[in-house]
């Protein structure tokens, strides 16, 4: 089972929970087994989106440019599956509004590692700000659509996301692999801890879908 594939798992009624996997034995899912399929799954998208970002930045920061590229390529097809994964309970233009505020996010990202490369920094200065407004957007908009996410507690969540990503790219430029390795290990706990909340709101928000 391919967990990206979040949007058809909210649809279906015959899944294949993750301790079954390897035994392929398809199961029902019930109430626990559906939040805990989605829990998973959104885990899986949150930090599939910083594995692809940090491999855009270190390819980056080394000049690869076909490797970055690619990385970039791979970034875009997340936050698409990302986006269309609330697409069975908001509705597709629901979808394409957070697809936006997502690329809004990437765009950010990008420029912060490019400015870094280039030694920029009026340009990470300017790619921080953009950070920061796109977090606030991503904010309101998920408390809007939700009110079980409140838009404070969301804002310093996704403050620190990307406080997350300027001190990996900042620590990949001073060659610092040690300290980028430890905020890897925060970024990852930081973004499970991003897809719990999440699926927490979804579930108490729509509990007949699980």
């Amino acid at each position: 089972m391919k967990f990206r594939t979040l949007a058809l798992l909210l649809l279906v009624t015959l899944v294949q929970p993750l301790w079954t996997q390897a035994a392929q034995e398809p199961a029902k899912v019930t109430g626990d087994s559906a939040s805990l399929t989605t829990r998973l799954a959104l885990r899986d998208l949150w930090v599939e989106h910083i594995f692809w970002t940090r491999n855009y930045a270190f390819a980056n920061q080394q000049h690869q440019k076909k490797e970055a590229a690619a990385a970039a390529t791979e970034v875009v097809a997340n936050a698409k599956s990302i986006a269309n994964s609330i697409a069975p309970l908001y509705g597709q233009p629901a979808a394409d509004q957070l697809l936006e505020l997502l690329a809004g996010h990437w765009s950010a990202v990008k420029h912060y590692s490019d400015a870094s490369v280039a030694k920029d920094a009026d340009g990470k200065k300017a790619a921080v700000n953009d950070m920061t407004r796109n977090a606030q957007g991503i904010a309101k908009f998920l408390s809007s659509a939700n009110p079980n996410l409140p838009e404070d507690a969301l804002v310093s969540m996704l403050g620190a996301h990307g406080g997350h990503h300027v001190a990996q790219m900042d620590a990949l430029a001073k060659g610092d692999f040690v300290g980028e390795a430890k905020n890897w290990a925060a970024m990852r706990q930081h973004m499970q801890v991003l897809a719990d909340t999440l699926t927490a709101a979804l579930v108490k928000q729509f509990p007949d879908k699980f």
